[in-house]
């Protein structure tokens, strides 16, 4: 997670395939339709384009085998703090499938429509996670039944408002809801994020519902609800 501001004025659209036509043709849709550059990265150049400044970045998974997917998910995994990554062209993914990818904030299918895609990245820019629900609640069923931790009360410290930001988390809020019910900004409510999920050690928004939901109530928080998912399909 980073700390900068996810805005499509300070973020670039990165785009990690293979050149292709239909690659061209994607590229040029999605620059009309976002009125913003979108840029082609190949694997081999990755170090070079991504130590450059902050961006979303959409990960064709049609352009590698499963070796290569393999290889440009350990790649990636350095980047993970100072990027938005989101997966493209992609099957039906498993729980298991998703949580190997730990650092993914959105997920687009094969079939998805151009609008439909260009509607999920404008909610990432704005810091909002691009996933169903079914798969958001898979997620935490998947990290319940595979990474249960116990706490230890003397080395977990949070303070009062990183408590307030968790529990607003496990009722599926986006930054932008929590930063108005707490009369902030959006990029404190980052911030905070930015620095629970290191003092927790988790690597995404769903790890640390799962972790909230187990744990919180034992260091002093009362009042967790109930994940009730949202009313569209996506949060």
């Amino acid at each position: 997670m980073n700390q900068a501001e996810t805005t499509s004025d300070s973020y670039t659209l990165l785009l990690i395939s293979q050149p292709s036509m239909s690659v061209s043709a994607l590229m040029t849709c999605l620059e009309k339709a976002i009125h913003s550059e979108v840029e082609l990265v190949t694997p081999d150049a990755i170090t070079d384009k991504l130590t450059a400044r902050p961006g979303l970045v959409l990960v064709d998974l049609n352009a590698f085998d499963d070796i290569a997917t393999e290889q440009l998910k350990q790649s990636l995994i350095p980047f993970a703090d100072q990027h938005v990554f989101a997966l493209l062209n992609a099957h039906d993914l498993s729980a298991k499938e998703l949580a190997s990818w730990p650092f993914i904030k959105g997920v687009f299918k094969k079939e998805d429509e151009i609008r439909h895609l260009c509607y999920g990245i404008e909610k990432m820019f704005s810091g909002e996670y691009w996933l169903p629900r079914h798969k958001m609640a898979a997620l935490i069923h998947y990290y319940q039944q595979h990474h249960q931790q116990a706490i230890d009360e003397q080395a977990i410290v949070l303070t009062n408002r990183e408590q307030q930001i968790l529990r607003h988390l496990v009722t599926g809020a986006s930054n932008q809801d929590i930063a108005r019910a707490l009369d902030v900004s959006e990029h404190t409510v980052k911030s905070h994020l930015y620095n629970v999920f290191k003092k927790i050690n988790v690597k995404n928004r769903v790890q640390a519902v799962f972790w909230a939901k187990s744990n919180l109530s034992l260091i002093g928080s009362t009042g967790l609800e109930a994940y009730p998912g949202t009313d569209d399909d996506h949060r």
